[in-house]
């Protein structure tokens, strides 16, 4: 993938089938990538240090229509006998975004996953959703198979978006998937 001067990726994004990344539905229209942002939610609520490998810059408050951006993921571990952190081995994973309307098999499965689980207030949040994001499932370098679903965690918190697990009939919120993270030993 290639990326112009503002990090913006060039040439046309398409997503993964509903099975083959973490998809999340944002009611946020824009394609913005807040490194700071996601940075913070990562260390403060997931532990873990979270960096862009392609800088983004938005000239003129403008973004893009459809965007990716490879995140490196790691977990952080704090000595108990002083405040250091360590830095355990980044994984790196991929991150794409488009409009919901260039992503018709994400929202079935999103509307499939509401209904398996009979809605629960999910209707009401796919409902307003305007943007897909997807973090490709497996890890495109490092070797914490965990890292993708770290990512999706990171962005349901900050984006506000229910996530579609790859190859399930469900949806759920960052409660969810911090449930998962923790059963997997994160």
């Amino acid at each position: 993938m290639e990326f112009d001067g503002s990090g913006w990726a060039e040439g046309r994004i398409e997503l993964l089938p509903p099975s083959e990344g973490w998809s999340l539905l944002s009611p946020e229209p824009e394609a913005r990538i807040d490194e700071h942002r996601w940075a913070h939610q990562a260390r403060v609520f997931f532990g873990a240090e979270l960096t862009l490998v392609q800088k983004k810059a938005y000239p003129s408050g403008t973004t893009p229509m459809a965007d990716a951006v490879e995140v490196d993921i790691a977990r952080t571990s704090s000595s108990s006998s002083s405040t250091l952190s360590t830095l355990r081995a980044a994984s790196r994973v991929l991150v794409m975004t488009v409009p919901l309307d260039r992503a018709p098999l994400v929202r079935a499965a999103a509307a499939a996953g509401v209904r398996a689980i009979g809605g629960r207030g999910f209707d009401a949040l796919l409902a307003r959703a305007r943007r897909v994001w997807q973090v490709r499932e497996p890890p495109i370098a490092g070797d914490d198979a965990r890292a993708p679903l770290v990512v999706t965690a990171v962005l349901a918190a900050v984006l506000l978006a229910p996530v579609v697990p790859p190859g399930e009939e469900t949806i759920f919120g960052v409660k969810g998937a911090r449930e998962r993270l923790q059963r997997l030993g994160w």
